[in-house]
């Protein structure tokens, strides 16, 4: 079953990572915890824009570490 990572998921993936998981896992863990959303077609650009974010996010703790050193 593929899904749409909410959040960081450990052994899964990252935020706005479509990841294809075994459908159990997805429907007893991931989908009513709201770690994740079903994928489909359409959440491309929502992927995408999550992913963005992340990587904006992940630059900003990266420079304040330099910053730190």
């Amino acid at each position: 079953m593929k899904v749409l990572l909410r959040s960081d998921v450990v052994g899964v993936g990252r935020r706005g990572d479509i990841v294809d998981v075994k459908s159990g896992y997805a429907r007893n863990f991931l989908l009513p915890t709201g770690a994740a959303l079903a994928a489909s077609d359409s959440m491309e650009l929502q992927a995408a824009s999550m992913r963005k974010s992340r990587d904006l996010r992940d630059a900003k703790s990266r420079g304040a570490a330099e910053v730190q050193r």
